[in-house]
């Protein structure tokens, strides 16, 4: 028993090291392998490599970019719907392929691998590219592109490209959209990719051959645009107008201000803002518009635009816009006026101007609503057709001992307040009373004449830009208006000449004076002349019929009668002169 028992002991010590020995033996072959393997592997590519799409597979660089070379224009690229169907075909020959880098860039790329690896890429793949891939003649890519025809692939959405929008509050951008539609831009697109890495199938369903956006959401120039108008929005101008009152932009109108290219370059729109600052124009401009006044003597009446009166300046005040905006600073302010007045509220003249009432030939001054100073005057001569315009104009300056000069008059005046192109408020040492009609026929050249004490407590009381109302009321201004144009007065007393009858000869008679009177300027405004021409031969025929007088008594008669024109415009024969008081 004990000699079988160390048989088989034996037995198995010899079977164990004959395993060891075995194994040994394949572990020391795979050793050889693995070192062998790692030696080759260090002059040629991994098993399972490809270069540029090529394979390389236990070649070396010069093997490779020869396999390269060969391969470059004998291929042919497919297209494959999603189905895996071959929808067109071209040749890398007619799309001018070719190698445009050297073996050394393949070398290149051997020298990077390691070749102890090269057991690991029996499982995985290695894909190598050069940094140059292959070339092509790009006005062959597009001819063959434009060629091509995909009209069985039906598209359902067009590529629109991201944008930016105003959401109500800021704006944003709205991210692109890519659509299905193939074009002949992105068939070139997939054409040079499959080129440059010598790729035989394109799959039309990726949507590598589709019209693709041109602007990403993510592009730096919409993102920079984009940062740019939010920071305009969010710079504030708050306008503070006094008087309690304000105006802020909507958020809506501001976003109209501004406008990009396709660069996404952000400029303001100087229309857009023109169109806000004519809105706030309509809504606070005064300068140019008619005022209602309230007299001293309580009439209220419509005075007539003059040159006083809040006006904002168009240019000026989209320039402070723009520059406020661009500073990124809030601010609060007025508006860029052109003209200025003295209030926002109710009346833009305030309660502190200078009244001058020239049917009543006086003049009152309002400091803070009470009166300060009032005096008589004497206005601009209505004969001589130098009446004072009316309206509401500002006072430019003051000034002490000035020397008034025009065409034939020159007048040292130690106040002088102007206020309306040379008319202005000034002492007249030279007149001995005020007040009246005197203005009619003896006036100023425009100006209203003060006594001397007056204009200087009046020149006390006032300041440059400080209103004054001119106006007349009542019926004055029309009276005024005949006086200066007679022509009209000739032309009403003719057309109320109707029927001509024996009553009619005072009327005619007026008629022909004061037409006669006229210069020849005056007399062809009479655009009614023949009727009285027509009337006083009804006349002569009535008078005739009647037996009253011959034709050469009624012409001798009127060539006698002398007349005088009343401060009302009509005629009333007299046997004296009128005697006008000059200047």
């Amino acid at each position: 028993m004990s000699v079988k028992k160390k048989n088989n002991k034996s037995h198995e010590l010899f079977i164990s090291r004959t395993a060891m020995i075995r194994a040994g033996i394949i572990v020391g072959a795979l050793l050889v392998v693995y070192l062998l393997g790692s030696l080759f592997f260090r002059s040629h590519f991994y098993i399972r490599s490809t270069v540029n799409g090529v394979g390389a597979s236990f070649r070396t660089a010069e093997s490779t970019y020869d396999k390269i070379i060969n391969s470059a224009d004998h291929y042919t690229i497919s297209f494959i719907d999603a189905e895996g169907n071959v929808v067109n075909e071209v040749s890398s020959g007619d799309l001018g392929v070719g190698v445009n880098y050297s073996v050394d860039q393949v070398q290149t790329l051997l020298d990077g691998q390691t070749g102890f690896n090269w057991v690991i890429r029996l499982f995985v793949p290695a894909e190598y590219y050069t940094e140059i891939g292959n070339s092509y003649d790009a006005a062959k890519v597009a001819s063959v592109a434009a060629s091509l025809d995909f009209s069985n692939q039906k598209s359902t959405q067009e590529s629109e490209d991201a944008y930016i929008e105003f959401n109500g509050s800021e704006f944003v951008i709205v991210d692109e959209v890519y659509g299905d539609r193939i074009d002949q831009e992105g068939v070139e697109e997939a054409i040079i990719y499959a080129v440059e890495n010598l790729k035989t199938v394109i799959n039309i369903s990726d949507g590598t051959c589709y019209n693709k956006p041109n602007v990403l959401a993510t592009d730096d120039n919409i993102t920079s645009a984009l940062e740019t108008l939010n920071n305009y929005m969010n710079t504030a101008i708050h306008y503070d107008l006094g008087d309690g009152i304000t105006e802020e932009i909507p958020a809506s109108t501001k976003a109209t201000w501004f406008t990009w290219d396709d660069d996404f370059n952000v400029s303001f729109d100087r229309d857009a803002i023109g169109e806000y600052v004519n809105e706030m124009g309509s809504k606070y401009n005064t300068f140019g518009k008619a005022k209602e006044f309230t007299t001293t003597s309580g009439e209220t009446i419509s005075v007539p635009a003059g040159s006083f009166g809040w006006k904002i300046a168009y240019d000026g005040e989209i320039d402070q816009i723009i520059s406020d905006l661009s500073s990124g600073e809030d601010v609060t302010r007025d508006f860029t006026y052109l003209y200025k007045a003295t209030s926002h509220g109710e009346h833009d003249y305030g309660n502190s101007y200078v009244e001058v009432n020239l049917t009543e030939q006086h003049v009152y001054v309002y400091k803070d609503g009470e009166l300060a100073v009032e005096s008589d005057c004497v206005s601009g001569n209505i004969s001589a057709n130098h009446g004072t315009h009316t309206g509401v104009y500002p006072i430019a300056y003051k000034q002490t001992d000035a020397t008034l000069r025009g065409d034939n008059y020159e007048s040292h005046v130690n106040y002088w307040m102007p206020f309306n192109m040379g008319e202005g408020l000034h002492d007249a040492t030279w007149r001995s009373s005020f007040g009246g009609s005197i203005y009619k026929t003896s006036g100023s050249h425009g100006c209203v004449n003060l006594p001397k004490s007056k204009a200087a407590e009046i020149y006390d009381v006032v300041e440059a830009g400080w209103p004054v109302i001119v106006f007349y009321t009542g019926n004055t201004e029309q009276e005024n208006y005949l006086i200066v144009n007679p022509q009209v007065k000739v032309s009403q007393l003719i057309s109320e000449i109707e029927t001509v009858t024996l009553e009619s000869e005072t009327q005619i008679v007026s008629a022909r004076v004061q037409y006669d009177a006229l210069s020849d300027e005056q007399k062809a405004e009479v655009t009614n002349y023949q009727d009285l021409v027509n009337a006083e031969l009804q006349l002569q025929l009535l008078k005739e019929q009647a037996g009253l007088t011959t034709t050469e008594e009624t012409t001798e008669t009127t060539e006698t009668t002398e007349t005088t024109e009343n401060t009302d415009g009509t005629v009333t024969e007299d046997s004296t002169d009128a005697t006008l008081p000059q200047e």
